[in-house]
């Protein structure tokens, strides 16, 4: 039940911001939506060039240091997958 309300909301709210663009509100709403764009880019941007930074004399290649994440194995396996590799 929790999984068809979510999507409900995800519905209803995509319905309600566009039709924001056909109320006197619309250059408003269309200069949030741009903010709240350009604050999410600037936000993983930073949070992208710390994870480079923290791994900077790590030469390639090695994990010295890294810990393999959650995600480590299923890459490996589409990897696998994609080029054809039986191991």
């Amino acid at each position: 039940m929790g999984k068809k309300l979510g999507a409900w909301m995800l519905l209803l709210a995509s319905l309600f911001l566009l039709s924001l663009g056909f109320t006197p509100y619309s250059k408003t709403a269309n200069d949030t939506l741009i903010l709240i764009r350009l604050a999410l880019i600037g936000v993983l941007s930073v949070l992208f060039v710390r994870e480079r930074w923290k791994f900077r004399n790590v030469p390639p290649g090695t994990a010295s240091g890294i810990k393999p994440d959650a995600g480590d194995s299923i890459l490996r396996q589409w990897r696998r997958w994609y080029y054809g590799d039986t191991r």
